[in-house]
């Protein structure tokens, strides 16, 4: 007697469920339903009386193809493309932070407008930058085999 497909898969999905439950091996359903990653970054804001304050912002990551969208968006100035960048840091690092800014929102005129300050320094938009990107782009970490 055979047994349709459908019922296969089925009995397949299932027992893939129940080896998953006893051995922390991922699901389908698990992967599918993974939330995006959200990471909360520390800023030094010098105080009036010349104290300083720790305050965070939280970071909330975009997916694959958003990123590679907004990236397409900001491409390189000739000058920038001769030095071999793949996109123009000054759109696009605004246009990230402010996408990815959950608390402050923040728009992008708003990242804008720190990106350009005379207060904030070039090391202090890049830590904000480089945090954005390195969420966006953090992997799984998926360890690798003998094989890989």
């Amino acid at each position: 007697m055979r047994i349709p497909k459908q019922t296969q898969a089925l009995e397949a999905q299932s027992a893939q469920r129940e080896a998953a439950k006893s051995s922390n091996r991922a699901t389908f359903e698990m992967l599918a339903k993974k939330r995006h990653l959200e990471r909360e970054v520390p800023i030094k804001i010098p105080d009036d009386d010349g104290g300083v304050s720790e305050v965070t912002m939280l970071f909330r990551s975009i997916g694959a193809r958003e990123y590679d969208r907004l990236l397409t968006k900001h491409p390189p100035s000739s000058e920038q493309r001769a030095q071999g960048a793949t996109y123009d840091i000054n759109t696009f690092g605004p246009a990230l932070i402010s996408r990815v800014s959950l608390d402050p929102e923040m728009s992008e005129d708003d990242v804008r407008q720190i990106w350009n300050s005379n207060d904030w320094n070039r090391g202090e938009v890049m830590s904000l930058f480089s945090a954005a990107v390195e969420l966006c782009n953090k992997g799984l970490d998926i360890p690798f085999t003998e094989l890989g």
